[in-house]
């Protein structure tokens, strides 16, 4: 019995010793940056020689992941190396949303590309990938132009970490507040954020639109229209492919899906293959494959790859009605799509023409805001929801156009242009469209809000004189949707939009206390020289729509 169990723990110990050696390496580095702080760095190398391989990096918020996830990749023979960013997990230093890695004093992302390059088991060709915080550390590492990088898989994040911060001037309070608390620095990173209110030096280094031309290797981007990032991914392909380098320009592309930042897309479920797309991603356990054999291991990529696939929403649930289906187009937005306005008019019409010259007002009160309800949001629940409920607040001027006599198309950027005034020194204005269905459903599409005293620029903070007539655009991003015949299009205007964005007290000092918010009287002007709209971008060669709504 001795003997035999002898021999089986000698099995079992060869069995062990086998497997471990058939296991991928796994390393942990502390890899030093410029100014002498070290990043937690884990390397997993492909089992049996010293390479040299291909890599695919990720630089991370969120840990450092683990052998299992890295199989796949390693089967391939490509290392994997993931990296804690500053501040997080075993690395040490600051965590300041990320800043680091942008081209400033620290330029983090930047150093660890090199790092990897100077390793003997790299033979120079680096992928990176990952969404959210993991996509806006590609987004800050491509504007650093780093040698060696060949190809970069990008999902859902922004152009820039100060639209991750602030929409419009006003500050993401819930997302903010959320994110800078999972870490140990949270009251000084939250501090700094607030303390860059304007549009400056600060977050100048971490826009790729001001050095989209040092991005020279094929991009994909991977978006939806309810993800909080979706008009940031979509600037972000814009610059790249008017501003990038010649290995660029003609090699991004987007995907742009009826989904949030976390997938949901509210009351709407749209059909399963909306989650399905054959390219540019094909998932396997989050690992998007095709595009890691065209960068690294030089297999031949297809010619008829679309730069942008997006899906057009229709009427839910999904019938004979229009939209609902992939559409593909060269660059956004889309060639045949026309800039359209509808005017706001006194009695709750949105119409394409003027009104008489008239105004419309409204208190606001900063501390009774109105509520977020769906939308581009994430920590609350995001996508299409109904704002019948906030629609009949006296705070809240809603304008529709009639039941439409035939489907439309609004594939594009919206914008608001409002004529405003108001009796404070500064505040906000919000706008958000919606699909209204014929059963009285108001379902959110997009929203937007825009801080009076950034009017001009987000570089200048300039009060407000009370009274006097301002005009105000505001972003209310992209968007393709089909509103079908009986539905309506509706615009609504108010001034907060809490917890999602915080509410402006009316005083004019930045980060204000809330416990010092006066009232503001709001006016909206219509009609006349000072006559509010908003701008649709209608497709006007798509097979339903007529030039009703055109001309």
């Amino acid at each position: 019995m001795k003997l035999r169990l002898c021999f089986l723990i000698i099995l079992l110990s060869l069995f062990i010793s086998i497997c471990a050696q058939e296991l991928p390496a796994e390393e942990i580095h502390m890899v030093e940056m410029r100014d002498g702080i070290k990043l937690a760095t884990k390397v997993y190398r492909p089992s049996g020689g010293d390479g040299p391989w291909p890599v695919i990096l990720a630089l991370s918020q969120y840990g450092k992941g683990n052998r299992q996830e890295s199989e796949n990749v390693l089967s391939k023979r490509i290392a994997r190396v993931v990296q804690d960013v500053r501040g997080t997990g075993g690395s040490e230093g600051h965590y300041d949303m990320m800043a680091s890695n942008g081209w400033g004093e620290k330029q983090d992302g930047y150093d660890t590309v090199e790092w990897i390059l100077a390793q003997p088991w790299c033979n120079g060709k680096i992928v990176t990938y990952g969404g959210s915080a993991l996509g806006m550390t590609q987004i800050l590492l491509a504007g650093t132009g780093s040698k060696g990088i060949v190809g970069q898989l990008i999902d859902v994040a922004c152009i820039g970490n100060d639209l991750c911060c602030y929409t419009g001037g006003v500050l993401r309070k819930l997302f903010v507040e959320s994110v800078t608390g999972w870490y140990r620095d949270k009251v000084q990173t939250l501090n700094t954020v607030r303390s860059h209110y304007t549009y400056d030096d600060y977050w100048k280094t971490q826009n790729l639109s001001e050095r989209a031309d040092r991005v020279n290797w094929p991009v994909v981007l991977k978006t939806g229209w309810y993800d909080i990032y979706h008009q940031g991914a979509i600037d972000a392909f814009n610059a790249i492919q008017s501003n990038g380098g010649p290995k660029a320009r003609d090699n991004v592309h987007i995907l742009i899906g009826p989904w949030g930042h976390e997938g949901s897309c509210g009351a709407f479920k749209y059909p399963q293959e909306s989650w399905k797309d054959e390219w540019p991603y094909r998932f396997k356990a989050q690992w998007p494959y095709q595009e890691i054999d065209y960068w690294l291991l030089d297999t031949p990529a297809p010619d008829d790859i679309p730069t942008i696939k997006y899906f057009t929403m229709g009427e839910y649930p999904v019938g004979n009605s229009p939209g609902n289906e992939w559409g593909t187009s060269k660059i956004w937005p889309p060639e045949d799509s026309k800039l359209v306005p509808f005017y706001l008019h006194t009695d709750g019409n949105l119409q394409r023409t003027k009104s008489d010259p008239s105004q419309l007002s409204y208190e606001y009160d900063p501390r009774k805001p109105v509520p977020t309800n769906g939308g581009q949001v994430i920590f609350i629940s995001a996508g299409a929801y109904d704002q019948r409920v906030s629609e009949k607040r006296d705070d809240v001027i809603i304008f529709s156009t009639p039941p439409l006599k035939e489907p439309v198309e609004v594939t594009g950027r919206m914008t608001a242009v409002l004529y405003v005034s108001t009796s404070a020194v500064d505040t906000d204005f919000t706008a958000q469209i919606t699909d209204v269905y014929p059963d009285g459903r108001s379902m959110i599409l997009t929203h937007g809000i825009r801080r009076l005293s950034f009017r001009n620029s987000y570089e200048k903070h300039e009060l407000a004189i009370p009274g006097e007539i301002y005009r105000l655009e505001i972003d209310l991003q992209s968007t393709s949707m089909v509103f079908n015949t009986g539905h309506q299009i509706r615009v609504a205007i108010s001034s907060s939009n809490s917890p999602w964005f915080e509410p402006n007290p009316n005083t004019g000092i930045p980060n204000d206390s809330i416990s010092n918010a006066v009232n503001a009287t709001q006016t909206i002007y219509l009609g006349g020289e000072n006559a509010s709209y908003i701008n649709l971008p209608i497709r006007e060669t798509a097979s339903y729509v007529g030039d009703y709504y055109l001309y």
